[in-house]
């Protein structure tokens, strides 16, 4: 599946490879939250605790977290000299 690379590689070879990291992405945020009792990934874990804090009212600890998606989703229009 990781072998294929360029024009031999299709659509049902990625397919594969992003049900694999998805499936080690979910457990990671599972083993986490159950271990540490908080989420453990990066922008998946900001939505979530973003989401959290708009519901239960805190809105100032909400934008730091919207703050923190939108830095990342701004990163690939940073110019790079």
């Amino acid at each position: 599946m990781f072998r294929h690379q360029g024009k031999s590689r299709t659509l049902k070879h990625n397919l594969r490879i992003a049900t694999v990291l998805s499936f080690v992405a979910g457990m990671v945020n599972v083993t986490g939250f159950l271990s540490f009792k908080q989420l453990t990934t990066n922008v998946t874990g900001h939505f979530a605790l973003f989401i959290y804090d708009v519901a239960n009212f805190e809105f100032w600890k909400g934008t730091i977290y919207f703050l923190y998606i939108f830095s990342f989703l701004l990163v690939p229009f940073y110019p790079v000299s």
